[in-house]
């Protein structure tokens, strides 16, 4: 049985390894985020011209997640949806939509009907209490890839000193806490002005 997942809903992976393939005319791609919500280096990024990165695989099938090949320190898998033709926005196609399965398709995910997004945060495959979950998300960029990259820590101009950024800016907004304890308690967006 197929479930459809609508924006918020989430489910157990069933198996080991979960495919997401897309329906309609879209590309696949992902990024590997840690307890912080950022990318720790380019083989976090997972698009068709950088198809493989530990635990992730994008091929003729979809996107391929086995969480337990993942880097250490990853705490989620964004999968994100873009139209396959370049320069056309999501309001000139279909709603972009996935199906999930490991084997044998579980779930369906649609994203709601967009207009002048070029991106869009299609699913997040997590982890909690010990076990690998994907919530159906939906949320549109309309500022494209550059939104998306901006919101996940993704500097393709800098990634050497975008390692140290986060921590940085933590210590800048008088929050004390070691990123070796973790997610800190306060709400933290890398996004958001100093």
């Amino acid at each position: 049985m197929v479930v459809d997942l609508l924006p918020g809903a989430n489910i157990a992976l069933p198996g080991a390894a979960v495919t997401v393939a897309p329906v309609g005319p879209f590309d696949l791609s992902a990024l590997v985020v840690d307890a912080w919500g950022s990318v720790s280096g380019d083989a976090d990024r997972v698009f068709w011209n950088a198809p493989t990165g530990p635990g992730v695989v994008l091929g003729p099938a979809g996107l391929t997640v086995t969480p337990a090949r993942l880097r250490r320190g990853a705490a989620k898998v964004v999968v994100v949806a873009s139209p396959a033709e370049e320069g056309v926005a999501f309001g000139a196609l279909p709603p972009p939509a996935c199906v999930l399965g490991d084997g044998t398709a579980f779930a369906r995910l649609s994203a709601p009907r967009l207009h002048t997004e070029t991106v869009v945060l299609l699913a997040e495959i997590y982890r909690r209490d010990g076990r690998w979950r994907v919530r159906a998300v939906g949320q549109g960029y309309a500022d494209g890839l550059a939104g998306l990259a901006r919101d996940f820590g993704v500097d393709a101009d800098r990634p050497r000193a975008r390692a140290r950024w986060p921590v940085r800016r933590v210590l800048d907004a008088g929050v004390r806490h070691s990123p070796l304890d973790g997610p800190p308690r306060t709400t933290y967006h890398p996004s958001a002005p100093s």
